[in-house]
């Protein structure tokens, strides 16, 4: 089940069912441009994309989802039970664009969000007519692998109080933590307000990614973006996506840690922006 809004203020989300979303018509009157569908990272919701979507709901309608167990979409007989499978949750992706009758969409994911993005544009290649994928992987080495099992068993445990402020540390880089602590704070916030089971069970699809033997079958224009900071995904994760996908054009930022889009919105815009326009000029 996929609850709808129409025309909200990034405010407003309607849940109705497993999937909760928003729907941003163009601000300008007119017949959207171009339909794009962004999908946040594990522990944020569809928040994190509010400067994006302000942005590109001038002229496009922007689809803004709430991933199983965050945001919105964490009523405890909805959301289905773990583990999930990427697979699991581009098909969930698939259907949202089906039940929205959105077309092919742009997807925008970061992190989990981009792994997703992946796995749709592969399993469902006529629902996706570009990708953004920011901040995100193909797969895990083993070591990396072992690492999601603690901080699964962690959470199990102790709950996500437990693994929150090691997140930040990766999440923001130490001079954004300590310029703008009411930030970190807010979305320290967020990741202790995820349905913990919902959470875990996304922590199980992340781990299991596994996506570059395949990656060379996407065929439509991808943007990937890194940043120069991130521990979590570096830069060398993105340029692995972007040397197996035909086209794709790379874009590292400067001063940016794992949530790009929330360190350096601005870079972060203006890059979709150029890649954008190069698309509509056919350069992209």
């Amino acid at each position: 089940p996929i609850s709808r809004m129409t025309n909200p203020t990034p405010a407003q989300v309607q849940h109705q069912g497993a999937t909760a979303c928003t729907v941003h018509e163009p601000r300008n009157g007119q017949a959207p441009q171009r339909t794009f569908l962004l999908g946040h990272a594990l522990g944020c919701d569809h928040t994190m994309w509010d400067a994006l979507t302000q942005h590109l709901a001038a002229e496009n309608r922007v689809v803004c989802c709430d991933q199983f167990g965050h945001g919105a979409s964490q009523d405890p007989q909805l959301v289905p039970t773990g583990p999930y499978t990427m697979a699991q949750l581009a098909d969930e992706a698939a259907a949202l664009i089906d039940a929205l009758q959105l077309g092919p969409v742009v997807w925008v994911g970061l992190s989990m969000g981009g792994m997703v993005g992946q796995e749709l544009a592969l399993r469902h290649p006529d629902k996706v007519s570009a990708l953004v994928l920011a901040n995100t992987t193909t797969h895990y080495p083993f070591e990396a692998r072992q690492g999601w099992d603690t901080r699964i068993a962690t959470i199990r445990e102790q709950g996500l109080q437990a693994i929150v402020d090691m997140a930040m540390t990766r999440w923001f880089h130490d001079a954004f933590r300590a310029a703008q602590p009411e930030v970190v704070a807010h979305w320290r916030a967020k990741v202790l307000g995820c349905n913990t089971a919902g959470y875990i069970a996304c922590c199980e699809a992340i781990r299991d990614v596994d996506t570059l033997d395949r990656l060379h079958r996407i065929q439509v224009p991808a943007l990937v973006i890194a940043g120069e900071l991130d521990l979590g995904t570096p830069p060398a994760m993105a340029r692995a996506i972007a040397g197996q996908i035909s086209g794709a054009q790379l874009v590292v930022l400067p001063q940016a840690s794992h949530l790009s889009v929330l360190e350096q919105p601005q870079a972060f815009i203006q890059t979709v922006d150029t890649w954008l326009q190069g698309l509509e000029a056919g350069t992209a």
